[in-house]
């Protein structure tokens, strides 16, 4: 009797691609299916949730967006939190804005991130449904379409879906088992067990297309984990009102107007309008506190780092100018509180316009003549090193310099004429003050607030009122 050979098939190619491809599209469903399932747990819980129908609070919060807010209640909120409330204005409505201020008669006044103004009408803290605590990004996009009539994206959405609903089955054919339509070849039997011919019963051998499904639901699982965890940190963190930087008011008449209030970044934001942006330098500078407690940038030193913040675009030096500072600190040995040099780097080759600490704990105003190169400067009567906050004004104009500390006039020259010419930044910290009269420390550690330079000088009535108005 002839032995009877069997030959094994060959197999079609192009599986491996189906699988990857299939896997893709069931994730991508999966994940928009469980963010979905995500965004409803909060109204579970007792949560207000709605969809952002604009970009009043942009670039936090956009419009398509679900936020989740927590019940509080309206007594407990505070200043720089963002609050989901009835709209003042429609009575069909809700507002999520950021609480700028309580006003005398208790009414909370809102104002969106990307709104210039506060609101117009105020809102009653009865009204506050909740804090933002939690955002789900895009996944109200189709509600707002419904709701203005955008039929276009509407649709075009619904097509992607329905094209990633069909790409999901593609390997359907492969994972029952069936031969392969194109060519006809049989795949191997993923639900039966072969027979050997001494009649044990064995599993049968995994094909390559078996071994890449299983590996492809892996990576897929894997990284929707990951996709789903850090989805759902990020929506947490991201709308977390200590996140966001604080409002930058509007300072009309200044050249430069720091108020250190981007929150986790080391971006110094201007709100003069005149582009005095800057960055922080070195590991010790980070800016501190909460939107209501008024953040603030605090400067030290860490190891060998010393730290600074310094604009980032070069400018002419200055001959009439008001520089303003609210400083504290604790630290006797001195260092450079503001002012300009003609480098962004830790040694400029040229420095003045500035205020220091000087090695007694006294704040002095500081200017360099043209021609000789004399130091000119002004000192405080007061030591300033006890950990309390004050406001340090120097105002120049030829031939009349003061420094002003909390209101007070301390001192005035006439005889510097005119200063030395030179382009450079404006910075916060660190700085050489080699050749200034009793000059310590060349780093300041301490904290600085509310930063203002003026391209006139400012009179004693003005000074005294931003004294008292407070950093």
């Amino acid at each position: 009797m002839s032995p009877t050979v069997t030959r094994r098939p060959v197999r079609c190619s192009g599986d491996l691609p189906r699988l990857l491809l299939a896997v893709s599209a069931r994730t991508a469903l999966w994940s928009v299916l469980l963010l979905a399932v995500w965004a409803s747990l909060p109204a579970m819980l007792g949560w207000y949730v709605t969809t952002v129908a604009s970009d009043s609070m942009a670039p936090g919060i956009r419009t398509g967006d679900v936020v989740a807010a927590m019940p509080v209640d309206a007594e407990s909120v505070t200043p720089g939190r963002v609050l989901l409330v009835d709209d003042p204005d429609h009575d069909d409505r809700l507002r999520l804005h950021r609480l700028e201020r309580i006003e005398q008669d208790g009414d909370l006044r809102l104002r969106g991130d990307a709104n210039a103004e506060a609101d117009r009408t105020p809102v009653s803290p009865s009204a506050v449904h909740g804090v933002g605590v939690l955002r789900f990004p895009g996944i109200g996009l189709p509600t707002v379409w419904v709701r203005s009539g955008s039929w276009t994206p509407l649709a075009l959405t619904a097509a992607a879906a329905a094209v990633v609903a069909v790409l999901a089955r593609v390997d359907r054919d492969i994972v029952a088992g069936q031969p392969c339509r194109r060519c006809g070849t049989p795949r191997w039997d993923l639900h039966t067990r072969a027979l050997t011919p001494a009649g044990v019963v064995r599993p049968t051998q995994t094909s390559l297309s078996v071994v890449a499904a299983l590996a492809a639901t892996t990576i897929a699982l894997s990284t929707m984990g990951a996709a789903g965890f850090s989805g759902t940190t990020g929506s947490a963190s991201s709308l977390r009102s200590q996140t966001f930087a604080c409002f930058h008011d509007p300072v009309p008449g200044a050249v430069l107007a720091w108020d250190f209030a981007d929150k986790g970044t080391r971006l110094v934001t201007d709100s003069s309008g005149n582009g005095a942006d800057g960055q922080f330098v070195g590991d010790g500078t980070r800016t501190v506190g909460s939107c209501a407690d008024n953040p603030h940038a605090t400067f030290g030193t860490t190891g060998s780092s010393e730290t600074w913040a310094v604009t980032d675009t070069a400018v002419s030096a200055p001959n009439a100018f008001t520089i303003e500072v609210w400083f504290r600190t604790t630290d006797t040995d001195g260092g450079r509180l503001f002012g300009f040099g003609s480098d962004r780097n830790a040694a400029s080759t040229h420095r003045d316009r500035h205020l220091y600490l000087d090695s007694s704990g006294r704040l002095r105003f500081g200017v360099e003549g043209s021609g000789t190169q004399f130091k000119f400067t002004v000192g405080s009567s007061a030591i300033v090193t006890d950990g309390e906050w004050h406001h340090a004004v120097a105002t120049f104009q030829p031939r009349s310099m003061t420094l002003w500390l909390d209101g007070v006039q301390q001192g005035t020259r006439a005889d510097a004429a005119s200063l030395r010419q030179y382009d450079g930044h404006w910075r916060a910290g660190r700085q050489t003050l080699a050749g200034w009269p009793d000059a310590g420390d060349y780093a300041y550690t301490g904290d600085v607030d509310t930063v203002r330079v003026h391209a006139a000088v400012l009179d004693a009535a003005t000074i005294a009122a931003h004294h008292a108005a407070g950093r």
